[in-house]
């Protein structure tokens, strides 16, 4: 949630449209607002608009405001801000700055003891001219600088009477060749280019400038500095303060600009959604032994003795990969028998749960690893003596760190704030690790052969999806938004639930209609009491041993006057031929547990093109950021 973005270089230069390219590609993380500061000599300026930066800041016209046209300058420092206190205004947006505007800070976080920090700063003569909780921070440094303090001092002793969560840049005109940054909770990197340095809340901001760069840990900061002849870093903690602190760089190989474009697509979900063949091939490539019949999950090998012992999984995560969580409980329970508990990581967090740390293996899950109740529903099963995995997707984030092992996910860069191929990416790491639990368990090696050699065909049939029935869920989608439906129901038996769970998600992330999803049996015990002429019922129904049970809930539902919309197998539409039914046909699979993979396509298409039809901004949905950073 919300985006920092800060530059030094010692090659002087107009950062403006640099600042402003990064600002664009954290959009995805919030953007009510957004900002920029800079320092021009001894002058500290900064513009603030309400709105996000792809609309509300033009190079030309931002660096013409600022008064910085043809006059180069060394450090910048930016935001894109999604509101947790105080109303999207040009006066709440960041950066903030000090009585005299001579700091500036962006932040990412939330900081819970300002009100009590604002009151004695108040007390002391500081004006504050907005309503967030930021801005005590740039007058607490002030102070302390005003007591005597160096800028650096005065920044670690502001931050150590701070209470909550927080991603930090500061900069100030009386130290203009250097930016302090801190974190706790909320993620900060900064990237080692030739000549600059680049803060970031995210990696995606960074590798436009470099692919080196290193993550800081909850409790440390770092001194960025501008010198004739380079730049340099140094690291400490302010915590056990101690300093000079070494990091080994993460070096991302293998990146292409590419992934942060378009391309030939009009939005970034389009374009992650037909990624997910090629996905869903790069993250089981080279994680199974065909001969042995047997998945290869290198992160957790060392592990292998404890998950072959343990007697229970459980999980976290939120939102999407809680939905994923689910699928994959389906999975292990069916081939491995073992039982699994899927926790919602906002609730995991409060509840007592009578489970034995010896007997269970927790699995947390979480496409950016960094999301907050997942997070800190780790570090409280760590507390309880949990062994805890991860399954995430980017290298180096602080559930990745924080587990004792783990699997990524290998989605690549995600912009699009609705998970798509991210959801894919998972479901395949819980196919795997369903295979690994199985043939530690009683499964054969011909069995799991056969599970390998389908799971290898999946690309190729997710491929066909989109090739065969994009179209006609387009016209489908269309047809819906000039009926004016006003209530949609997602419907599932057995493992198809979880899949109905992430459609409605789906749904509501980019429609902003209310969607229900409901196991199918369940329909008679309470939501057959919506059904209308104005509800659509998307039922999930290939061909299965519950498909019988399945037909006849939906001729419940014409009875009551619903639409039906029905994604089945190529097997199940002969059986309903002739219904008169909406059928979205896929390919008919020999293991049905593999339809999720599949199924959920289709259902992301038709969110996206019902948006769409809307007028809706398919990329950032009102309200949402894509990775929850704060409570």
């Amino acid at each position: 949630m919300c985006g920092i973005i800060g530059i030094i270089t010692n090659k002087k230069r107009n950062l403006v449209p640099e600042l402003i390219s990064s600002l664009r590609n954290l959009e995805y993380r919030g953007h009510d607002s957004t900002g920029i500061a800079v320092i021009d000599g001894n002058t500290l300026k900064r513009i603030r608009r309400v709105g996000a930066p792809s609309d509300v800041l033009e190079e030309g016209e931002v660096s013409r405001e600022l008064g910085i046209e043809l006059r180069p300058f060394s450090i910048g420092i930016g935001h894109n801000r999604w509101a947790t206190h105080g109303k999207p205004s040009e006066r709440n947006a960041h950066p903030h700055v000090d009585c005299e505007n001579k700091i500036a800070i962006v932040h990412n976080g939330t900081i819970l003891n300002y009100e009590i920090l604002k009151k004695a700063l108040m007390l002391e003569g500081h004006v504050f001219s907005s309503d967030t909780d930021t801005e005590v921070v740039a007058h607490l440094i002030e102070q302390g600088i005003k007591d005597g303090k160096s800028f650096l001092d005065a920044f670690l002793e502001s931050i150590t009477l701070l209470e909550g969560s927080f991603g930090l840049a500061v900069c100030s005109v009386d130290s203009p060749d250097r930016i302090l940054i801190a974190k706790r909770g909320s993620p900060l990197s900064f990237g080692i280019g030739k000549d600059s340095l680049v803060v970031a809340s995210s990696a995606n901001a960074i590798l436009p400038h470099t692919n080196t760069f290193i993550t800081l840990e909850d409790g440390e900061y770092a001194e960025l500095v501008s010198e004739n002849d380079g730049v340099r870093y140094s690291i400490g903690n302010f915590v056990d303060k101690s300093i000079d602190i070494a990091k080994n760089p993460t070096v991302i190989e293998n990146f292409s600009l590419d992934e942060l474009s378009k391309g030939e697509y009009g939005s970034f979900m389009e374009k992650e959604v037909h990624e997910q063949p090629s996905v869903l091939r790069t993250t089981i490539l080279g994680r199974y032994d065909t001969k042995a019949g047997d998945a290869v999950l290198g992160g957790l090998i060392d592990y292998e003795d404890k998950l072959a012992t343990a007697k229970q999984i459980l999980t976290v995560a939120c939102g999407t990969a809680h939905n994923a969580s689910q699928v994959g409980g389906v999975l292990i329970e069916t081939l491995a028998g073992i039982p699994v508990r899927s926790e919602i990581a906002s609730e995991f967090r409060y509840k007592k749960i009578p489970l034995s740390p010896k007997r269970v293996v927790l699995f947390a899950v979480s496409q950016s690893g960094e999301t907050a109740d997942t997070l800190e529903s780790v570090k409280e099963a760590k507390r309880k003596g949990y062994e805890t995995f991860g399954i995430v997707n980017v290298v180096g984030s602080s559930i990745a760190k924080m587990v004792d092992a783990g699997v990524y996910t290998r989605a690549g860069i995600e912009i699009g704030v609705a998970s798509t191929k991210a959801f894919i990416s998972q479901l395949g790491i819980f196919y795997l690790l369903a295979l690994k639990l199985a043939r530690e368990r009683g499964m054969t090696a011909p069995e799991g052969q056969d599970f390998i050699s389908e799971l290898e065909e999946m690309p190729e049939h997710i491929q066909k999806v989109l090739q065969n029935i994009e179209e006609q869920i387009r016209d489908y989608a269309k047809k819906c938004v000039a009926q004016n439906i006003q209530t949609i129901n997602f419907l599932g038996r057995g493992i198809h639930v979880p899949v109905s769970n992430e459609a409605a998600l789906k749904f509501k992330e980019l429609t902003y209609i209310e969607a229900g999803s409901y196991p199918l049996g369940e329909l008679k015990h309470g939501p057959m009491a919506i059904i209308d002429e104005k509800t659509l019922s998307v039922v999930l129904m290939p061909k299965d041993e519950v498909f019988a049970l399945s037909k006849n809930s939906i001729e419940q539902i014409r009875s009551k006057g619903g639409d039906l919309l029905i994604i089945t197998d190529v097997e199940g539409a002969k059986e309903l031929e002739g219904s008169g039914l909406n059928l979205l046909v896929i390919p008919t699979l020999k293991n049905p547990l593999f339809y999720p993979l599949i199924e959920i396509v289709p259902l992301q298409l038709f969110a996206y093109y019902y948006s769409r039809e809307l007028g809706h901004n398919v990329d950032k949905p009102r309200n949402l950021a894509k990775s929850v950073t704060v409570e």
